[in-house]
């Protein structure tokens, strides 16, 4: 339940950098990716891939045109990134760097070739590819790295000090 009430955040925030008023730029962040990395890197159940699909779909339904290439593009970089993350040891910020720009350059590519046959695809840019890559990464390291500083059992381990 936890895990659907936060991607049902991300969403809503990922629809909110789309607004007018917004930064072009700010679209190319494919927020809900810290979910795929996640997932495999914290060493989550196998059945991932599932909820991929389904968070996938939740994609379609709200920033695409079709339902459909968004859940086929989202599961394919989950299942992608569930078999490559257990070959590397690291699950340090720099690893949700790694496999946030792999999950989301998988998930843009995979996207595209599925619109492709509906005739929905616009013309995917190399500008766009890795801006979209590279912003996606530095949000998942973002968050990789605010795991890795366990802030919470910091401050529990504080305050038991500041009570002795």
């Amino acid at each position: 339940m936890k895990m659907a009430l936060l991607a049902t955040l991300t969403l809503v925030v990922q629809v909110a950098l789309g607004w007018p008023d917004s930064p072009a730029w700010l679209t190319a962040v494919l927020l809900p990716m810290v979910f795929v990395v996640g997932a495999p890197l914290l060493m989550a159940e196998r059945r991932w891939p599932h909820f991929a699909l389904l968070l996938g779909l939740a994609w379609d339904l709200v920033l695409e045109p079709v339902v459909g290439p968004g859940a086929i593009a989202w599961s394919a970089s989950a299942v992608v990134l569930s078999f490559v993350v257990p070959l590397v040891a690291d699950r340090s910020p720099r690893a949700w760097f790694a496999f946030g720009a792999l999950g989301a350059g998988l998930m843009i590519v995979v996207r595209h070739l599925a619109l492709l046959p509906l005739g929905l695809a616009a013309e995917l840019t190399g500008h766009y590819l890795i801006l979209s890559v590279v912003l996606t990464s530095l949000w998942c390291g973002l968050v990789g790295w605010m795991i890795a500083l366990n802030l919470p059992t910091r401050w529990i381990t504080h305050r038991a000090k500041k009570l002795r």
